[in-house]
Protein backbone atom coordinates (compact mmCIF):
# COMPACT_ATOMS: atom_id res chain seq x y z
CA UNK A 1 0.00 0.00 0.00
CA UNK A 2 2.43 2.61 0.95
CA UNK A 3 4.42 1.56 -2.51
CA UNK A 4 1.75 2.13 -4.28
CA UNK A 5 1.16 5.42 -2.65
CA UNK A 6 4.83 6.68 -3.15
CA UNK A 7 4.21 5.48 -6.95
CA UNK A 8 0.70 8.00 -7.26
CA UNK A 9 2.24 10.53 -5.02
CA UNK A 10 0.78 12.42 -2.16
CA UNK A 11 0.33 15.47 -0.37
CA UNK A 12 0.09 16.69 3.53
CA UNK A 13 -2.59 19.65 3.25
CA UNK A 14 -4.48 22.04 5.74
CA UNK A 15 -7.98 23.44 5.74
CA UNK A 16 -8.77 26.31 7.34
CA UNK A 17 -12.12 28.03 7.57
CA UNK A 18 -15.08 28.47 10.10
CA UNK A 19 -16.43 25.07 9.39
CA UNK A 20 -13.65 22.61 7.71
CA UNK A 21 -15.99 19.91 8.32
CA UNK A 22 -17.97 20.49 5.50
CA UNK A 23 -14.96 20.60 3.41
CA UNK A 24 -14.64 16.50 4.53
CA UNK A 25 -17.97 16.07 3.69
CA UNK A 26 -18.31 17.61 0.17
CA UNK A 27 -14.72 15.93 -0.79
CA UNK A 28 -16.58 12.37 0.15
CA UNK A 29 -19.37 13.39 -2.05
CA UNK A 30 -17.09 14.15 -4.53
CA UNK A 31 -15.06 10.62 -4.31
CA UNK A 32 -11.93 12.00 -3.20
CA UNK A 33 -10.30 9.81 -0.94
CA UNK A 34 -7.92 10.88 1.94
CA UNK A 35 -6.77 9.59 5.21
CA UNK A 36 -4.79 11.08 8.20
CA UNK A 37 -7.20 13.60 9.10
CA UNK A 38 -6.66 15.28 12.06
CA UNK A 39 -7.74 18.29 14.13
CA UNK A 40 -5.58 21.14 15.19
CA UNK A 41 -8.33 23.39 16.44
CA UNK A 42 -11.55 24.30 15.48
CA UNK A 43 -10.92 25.96 12.52
CA UNK A 44 -7.83 24.31 11.11
CA UNK A 45 -7.47 20.34 10.40
CA UNK A 46 -4.89 18.70 8.76
CA UNK A 47 -5.53 15.16 5.77
CA UNK A 48 -3.43 13.39 3.24
CA UNK A 49 -4.28 12.39 -0.30
CA UNK A 50 -3.38 11.88 -3.60
CA UNK A 51 -1.31 14.22 -5.68
CA UNK A 52 -3.49 13.90 -8.67
CA UNK A 53 -6.83 14.91 -6.81
CA UNK A 54 -4.86 18.42 -4.79
CA UNK A 55 -6.45 20.62 -7.49
CA UNK A 56 -9.58 19.21 -7.02
CA UNK A 57 -9.90 19.36 -3.65
CA UNK A 58 -8.89 23.09 -3.74
CA UNK A 59 -11.05 24.25 -5.49
CA UNK A 60 -14.37 21.85 -3.13
CA UNK A 61 -12.39 24.18 -0.18
CA UNK A 62 -12.81 27.23 -1.65
CA UNK A 63 -16.76 26.29 -2.29
CA UNK A 64 -17.04 25.51 0.95
CA UNK A 65 -15.73 28.43 2.09
CA UNK A 66 -12.51 26.87 3.16
CA UNK A 67 -8.79 27.77 2.10
CA UNK A 68 -6.50 24.55 0.92
CA UNK A 69 -2.87 24.88 1.56
CA UNK A 70 -0.21 22.56 0.63
CA UNK A 71 2.36 21.67 3.08
CA UNK A 72 4.16 19.43 1.24
CA UNK A 73 4.49 16.61 -1.35
CA UNK A 74 5.99 13.11 -1.67
CA UNK A 75 6.26 10.37 -3.41
CA UNK A 76 7.43 9.91 -7.52
CA UNK A 77 5.66 13.03 -9.33
CA UNK A 78 7.27 15.46 -6.48
CA UNK A 79 10.75 13.59 -6.98
CA UNK A 80 10.25 14.10 -10.96
CA UNK A 81 9.31 17.42 -10.57
CA UNK A 82 12.55 18.89 -8.26
CA UNK A 83 14.86 16.68 -10.48
CA UNK A 84 14.09 18.99 -13.85
CA UNK A 85 14.83 21.94 -11.56
CA UNK A 86 18.01 20.00 -11.24
CA UNK A 87 19.12 19.06 -14.73
CA UNK A 88 22.48 20.90 -14.59
CA UNK A 89 22.92 18.96 -11.53
CA UNK A 90 21.89 15.68 -12.89
CA UNK A 91 23.90 16.28 -16.17
CA UNK A 92 27.19 17.01 -14.53
CA UNK A 93 26.35 14.00 -11.77
CA UNK A 94 26.33 12.05 -14.79
CA UNK A 95 29.35 13.75 -16.53
CA UNK A 96 31.21 13.13 -13.01
CA UNK A 97 30.08 9.04 -13.36
CA UNK A 98 30.79 8.93 -17.21
CA UNK A 99 34.39 10.04 -16.35
CA UNK A 100 34.52 7.85 -13.42
CA UNK A 101 33.25 4.54 -15.45
CA UNK A 102 35.90 5.77 -18.60
CA UNK A 103 38.62 6.17 -16.06
CA UNK A 104 38.40 2.94 -14.35
CA UNK A 105 39.22 1.69 -17.70
CA UNK A 106 42.66 2.73 -17.20
CA UNK A 107 45.40 1.11 -14.86
CA UNK A 108 46.39 4.22 -13.06
CA UNK A 109 48.00 2.35 -10.49
CA UNK A 110 50.66 -0.85 -10.62
CA UNK A 111 51.56 -2.47 -7.76
CA UNK A 112 54.76 -5.02 -7.86
CA UNK A 113 54.40 -7.80 -4.56
CA UNK A 114 56.96 -10.25 -4.28
CA UNK A 115 60.41 -9.04 -5.49
CA UNK A 116 63.29 -9.44 -3.21
CA UNK A 117 66.45 -9.21 -5.70
CA UNK A 118 65.44 -8.39 -8.58
CA UNK A 119 64.38 -4.54 -8.45
CA UNK A 120 60.71 -3.16 -8.69
CA UNK A 121 61.86 -0.86 -11.45
CA UNK A 122 63.43 -3.73 -13.64
CA UNK A 123 60.19 -5.73 -13.31
CA UNK A 124 58.26 -2.11 -14.34
CA UNK A 125 60.54 -1.39 -17.35
CA UNK A 126 59.15 -5.31 -18.59
CA UNK A 127 56.07 -4.93 -17.58
CA UNK A 128 56.41 -1.69 -20.28
CA UNK A 129 57.33 -3.21 -22.15
CA UNK A 130 54.86 -5.82 -22.43
CA UNK A 131 51.92 -2.80 -22.01
CA UNK A 132 51.22 -2.53 -18.84
CA UNK A 133 52.50 1.01 -17.64
CA UNK A 134 50.15 3.91 -15.75
CA UNK A 135 47.41 5.00 -17.73
CA UNK A 136 47.36 1.73 -20.27
CA UNK A 137 43.72 0.21 -21.23
CA UNK A 138 43.58 -2.54 -19.23
CA UNK A 139 40.94 -4.40 -20.95
CA UNK A 140 42.94 -4.98 -23.86
CA UNK A 141 45.57 -6.85 -21.44
CA UNK A 142 46.06 -10.75 -22.33
CA UNK A 143 47.29 -11.38 -18.26
CA UNK A 144 48.83 -15.00 -19.50
CA UNK A 145 50.60 -13.42 -22.04
CA UNK A 146 52.00 -10.20 -20.14
CA UNK A 147 52.75 -12.69 -17.62
CA UNK A 148 54.65 -15.27 -20.04
CA UNK A 149 56.78 -12.83 -21.49
CA UNK A 150 57.13 -11.36 -18.20
CA UNK A 151 58.64 -14.12 -17.50
CA UNK A 152 61.03 -14.12 -20.65
CA UNK A 153 62.13 -10.63 -19.73
CA UNK A 154 63.23 -11.49 -16.66
CA UNK A 155 64.89 -15.38 -16.25
CA UNK A 156 65.28 -14.51 -12.54
CA UNK A 157 61.64 -15.20 -11.51
CA UNK A 158 59.98 -18.57 -11.75
CA UNK A 159 56.64 -16.96 -11.16
CA UNK A 160 54.05 -13.84 -12.30
CA UNK A 161 50.23 -13.31 -11.30
CA UNK A 162 48.57 -10.41 -12.85
CA UNK A 163 44.99 -9.07 -11.32
CA UNK A 164 42.93 -5.83 -11.86
CA UNK A 165 40.81 -4.39 -9.29
CA UNK A 166 39.18 -1.18 -10.23
CA UNK A 167 41.99 1.24 -11.91
CA UNK A 168 44.64 -0.24 -9.52
CA UNK A 169 46.48 -3.29 -11.12
CA UNK A 170 48.69 -5.99 -8.97
CA UNK A 171 51.96 -7.96 -9.96
CA UNK A 172 52.82 -10.48 -7.99
CA UNK A 173 55.98 -12.34 -8.80
CA UNK A 174 57.71 -15.22 -7.22
CA UNK A 175 61.87 -15.13 -7.89
CA UNK A 176 63.57 -18.31 -8.86
CA UNK A 177 65.67 -20.25 -5.96
CA UNK A 178 68.56 -20.81 -7.26
CA UNK A 179 70.44 -25.12 -6.44
CA UNK A 180 72.72 -24.75 -3.40
CA UNK A 181 75.85 -25.04 -4.77
CA UNK A 182 77.77 -28.39 -3.61
CA UNK A 183 81.10 -28.45 -1.53
CA UNK A 184 83.42 -29.71 -3.55
CA UNK A 185 86.12 -31.56 -2.12
CA UNK A 186 88.48 -29.74 -3.71
CA UNK A 187 90.73 -28.13 -3.35
CA UNK A 188 91.59 -29.56 -0.38
CA UNK A 189 92.79 -26.76 2.61
CA UNK A 190 92.79 -26.85 6.76
CA UNK A 191 90.41 -24.82 9.32
CA UNK A 192 92.00 -22.26 11.47
CA UNK A 193 91.04 -20.39 14.43
CA UNK A 194 89.45 -16.38 13.65
CA UNK A 195 89.74 -15.30 17.26
CA UNK A 196 91.48 -16.02 20.13
CA UNK A 197 89.35 -18.29 22.67
CA UNK A 198 88.85 -21.43 24.82
CA UNK A 199 87.95 -24.37 22.38
CA UNK A 200 84.48 -25.69 24.26
CA UNK A 201 83.40 -28.63 22.08
CA UNK A 202 84.84 -29.54 18.71
CA UNK A 203 83.09 -32.10 15.91
CA UNK A 204 85.76 -33.35 13.12
CA UNK A 205 83.83 -34.10 9.63
CA UNK A 206 86.80 -34.44 7.93
CA UNK A 207 90.43 -34.01 8.23
CA UNK A 208 92.95 -34.38 11.26
CA UNK A 209 92.75 -32.40 14.66
CA UNK A 210 95.78 -30.12 15.90
CA UNK A 211 94.17 -29.12 18.79
CA UNK A 212 91.36 -30.51 21.10
CA UNK A 213 88.56 -28.93 23.76
CA UNK A 214 89.82 -27.22 26.39
CA UNK A 215 93.09 -25.66 24.76
CA UNK A 216 93.64 -22.12 24.42
CA UNK A 217 94.23 -21.02 20.59
CA UNK A 218 95.14 -17.72 19.12
CA UNK A 219 93.60 -16.22 16.46
CA UNK A 220 95.03 -17.80 12.98
CA UNK A 221 96.11 -20.89 14.48
CA UNK A 222 95.46 -24.27 12.58
CA UNK A 223 92.72 -26.03 14.23
CA UNK A 224 91.68 -29.02 11.65
CA UNK A 225 94.40 -30.20 8.85
CA UNK A 226 93.41 -31.32 5.66
CA UNK A 227 96.81 -33.38 5.24
CA UNK A 228 96.30 -37.34 6.23
CA UNK A 229 99.39 -39.06 5.84
CA UNK A 230 99.16 -42.83 5.27
CA UNK A 231 101.79 -45.37 6.73
CA UNK A 232 101.00 -47.67 4.10
CA UNK A 233 100.82 -45.10 0.50
CA UNK A 234 100.94 -41.69 -0.20
CA UNK A 235 99.44 -38.56 1.95
CA UNK A 236 96.32 -37.74 0.93
CA UNK A 237 94.66 -34.17 0.98
CA UNK A 238 91.05 -33.62 2.12
CA UNK A 239 88.98 -30.40 2.09
CA UNK A 240 88.39 -29.92 6.10
CA UNK A 241 85.39 -29.98 7.92
CA UNK A 242 84.64 -29.37 11.48
CA UNK A 243 82.33 -27.55 13.92
CA UNK A 244 85.04 -25.95 16.40
CA UNK A 245 83.13 -24.03 19.49
CA UNK A 246 84.69 -22.06 21.89
CA UNK A 247 84.32 -19.47 24.21
CA UNK A 248 86.06 -16.02 23.18
CA UNK A 249 86.57 -12.05 24.82
CA UNK A 250 85.84 -9.42 22.04
CA UNK A 251 86.74 -5.35 22.80
CA UNK A 252 84.57 -2.99 21.16
CA UNK A 253 84.96 0.57 21.62
CA UNK A 254 83.06 3.76 20.44
CA UNK A 255 82.91 7.87 20.56
CA UNK A 256 80.70 10.75 19.93
CA UNK A 257 81.06 14.48 20.70
CA UNK A 258 79.56 16.10 24.57
CA UNK A 259 78.66 19.29 22.07
CA UNK A 260 76.45 19.41 19.48
CA UNK A 261 74.55 22.22 16.95
CA UNK A 262 70.72 21.43 18.21
CA UNK A 263 67.83 22.51 15.64
CA UNK A 264 64.89 24.08 17.07
CA UNK A 265 61.52 25.03 14.54
CA UNK A 266 61.37 28.86 13.94
CA UNK A 267 58.56 28.78 11.59
CA UNK A 268 56.24 27.18 9.34
CA UNK A 269 55.01 27.60 5.50
CA UNK A 270 52.39 25.45 3.54
CA UNK A 271 53.01 24.79 -0.32
CA UNK A 272 50.50 22.86 -2.54
CA UNK A 273 50.54 21.37 -6.13
CA UNK A 274 48.97 18.58 -7.92
CA UNK A 275 49.82 16.13 -10.03
CA UNK A 276 48.30 15.34 -13.11
CA UNK A 277 49.03 12.10 -15.19
CA UNK A 278 52.65 11.86 -13.28
CA UNK A 279 52.90 15.93 -14.10
CA UNK A 280 53.13 18.05 -11.33
CA UNK A 281 51.66 21.86 -11.56
CA UNK A 282 52.99 24.00 -8.62
CA UNK A 283 49.97 26.75 -6.68
CA UNK A 284 53.07 28.55 -5.68
CA UNK A 285 56.00 30.61 -7.12
CA UNK A 286 60.16 29.68 -7.10
CA UNK A 287 61.63 26.09 -7.21
CA UNK A 288 60.22 23.03 -5.45
CA UNK A 289 63.84 22.42 -3.89
CA UNK A 290 63.93 22.69 0.06
CA UNK A 291 65.42 26.53 1.11
CA UNK A 292 68.47 25.81 3.14
CA UNK A 293 68.28 25.19 6.55
CA UNK A 294 64.71 23.82 6.59
CA UNK A 295 63.02 20.34 6.14
CA UNK A 296 60.14 19.85 4.07
CA UNK A 297 56.71 17.00 5.42
CA UNK A 298 55.40 16.07 2.34
CA UNK A 299 51.81 14.18 2.41
CA UNK A 300 49.86 12.85 -0.75
CA UNK A 301 45.87 13.16 -0.90
CA UNK A 302 45.49 10.66 -4.37
CA UNK A 303 41.81 10.65 -5.97
CA UNK A 304 41.35 7.51 -5.56
CA UNK A 305 38.74 5.12 -3.82
CA UNK A 306 40.08 1.72 -2.67
CA UNK A 307 39.04 -1.04 -4.56
CA UNK A 308 36.63 1.21 -6.91
CA UNK A 309 38.82 3.70 -8.87
CA UNK A 310 41.60 5.45 -9.24
CA UNK A 311 42.45 8.58 -11.13
CA UNK A 312 45.85 10.00 -12.12
CA UNK A 313 44.89 13.09 -9.68
CA UNK A 314 47.04 13.90 -6.89
CA UNK A 315 47.14 17.02 -3.86
CA UNK A 316 50.10 17.17 -2.83
CA UNK A 317 50.75 19.37 0.52
CA UNK A 318 54.28 20.30 1.85
CA UNK A 319 55.05 21.56 5.10
CA UNK A 320 58.54 23.38 5.03
CA UNK A 321 59.56 24.27 8.08
CA UNK A 322 62.34 26.71 8.87
CA UNK A 323 65.20 25.55 11.82
CA UNK A 324 67.89 27.78 13.62
CA UNK A 325 70.66 25.87 15.36
CA UNK A 326 71.64 26.65 18.72
CA UNK A 327 74.62 24.90 20.32
CA UNK A 328 73.52 21.86 22.70
CA UNK A 329 75.04 19.66 25.52
CA UNK A 330 74.44 15.81 24.85
CA UNK A 331 72.93 13.83 27.59
CA UNK A 332 76.04 11.49 29.08
CA UNK A 333 73.82 8.42 30.20
CA UNK A 334 71.78 8.45 27.33
CA UNK A 335 74.87 9.07 24.95
CA UNK A 336 76.16 6.05 26.92
CA UNK A 337 73.53 3.62 26.72
CA UNK A 338 72.87 4.82 22.52
CA UNK A 339 76.72 4.16 22.13
CA UNK A 340 76.58 0.69 24.09
CA UNK A 341 73.49 -0.60 21.99
CA UNK A 342 75.19 0.35 19.25
CA UNK A 343 78.47 -1.54 19.90
CA UNK A 344 76.17 -4.72 21.32
CA UNK A 345 74.99 -4.44 18.04
CA UNK A 346 77.94 -4.49 16.21
CA UNK A 347 79.31 -7.15 18.24
CA UNK A 348 76.52 -9.41 17.90
CA UNK A 349 76.66 -8.93 13.79
CA UNK A 350 80.47 -10.12 14.26
CA UNK A 351 79.39 -13.32 16.16
CA UNK A 352 77.18 -14.67 13.32
CA UNK A 353 74.94 -16.65 14.95
CA UNK A 354 76.95 -17.04 17.94
CA UNK A 355 76.04 -15.73 21.89
CA UNK A 356 76.89 -13.02 24.04
CA UNK A 357 77.66 -14.80 27.38
CA UNK A 358 78.18 -11.44 29.12
CA UNK A 359 79.69 -7.84 29.11
CA UNK A 360 80.79 -4.65 30.68
CA UNK A 361 80.56 -0.83 29.46
CA UNK A 362 82.74 1.47 30.60
CA UNK A 363 82.37 5.19 29.49
CA UNK A 364 85.16 8.19 29.81
CA UNK A 365 85.28 11.91 28.32
CA UNK A 366 88.07 13.14 26.46
CA UNK A 367 89.08 16.28 24.57
CA UNK A 368 85.10 17.13 23.90
CA UNK A 369 84.03 13.48 23.12
CA UNK A 370 82.58 10.43 24.87
CA UNK A 371 84.33 7.12 24.75
CA UNK A 372 82.61 3.81 25.30
CA UNK A 373 84.25 0.64 25.30
CA UNK A 374 82.26 -2.83 25.42
CA UNK A 375 83.74 -5.92 27.14
CA UNK A 376 82.86 -9.29 26.17
CA UNK A 377 82.77 -12.78 27.21
CA UNK A 378 81.27 -14.90 24.00
CA UNK A 379 80.57 -18.26 22.26
CA UNK A 380 81.04 -18.79 18.73
CA UNK A 381 81.99 -20.73 16.06
CA UNK A 382 85.71 -20.19 14.84
CA UNK A 383 86.83 -22.67 12.26
CA UNK A 384 87.35 -20.65 9.20
CA UNK A 385 88.24 -22.30 6.05
CA UNK A 386 91.64 -21.62 4.14
CA UNK A 387 92.73 -23.72 1.26
CA UNK A 388 96.16 -25.19 1.08
CA UNK A 389 98.99 -23.21 -0.22
CA UNK A 390 99.96 -24.44 -3.78
CA UNK A 391 96.25 -25.61 -4.67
Amino acid sequence: MRAAEFMRGSVRAEISGVEPERCLNALTLSGIAFREAVSEDAFTLRLSLDARDAAEAARIAERSQCALRLLRESGVPAVRRRLRRRAALLAAAGLCFALLAAGSLFAWEIDVVGEESVTEGEIRRALAACGVYPGSFWPGWDADAVCNRLLLELPELSWAGLSVSGSRAEVRVRERIEKPPIVSEEPPGGLFARSTGIIERMEVLAGAPLVSEGEAVVEGEALVTGELPSPVGETRYVRAQAKVTARTWHELSACAPLEYSALSEAGTSMRWALEICGRRVNFFFGSSQTPPGCGKIITEYPLRLEGVFTLPLTLIRERVLRYDAAPAAADTEALTAELSEQLLTELRRRLDGGEVLNYSVSAAESGGALYVTLRAECREEIAVYRPATGS
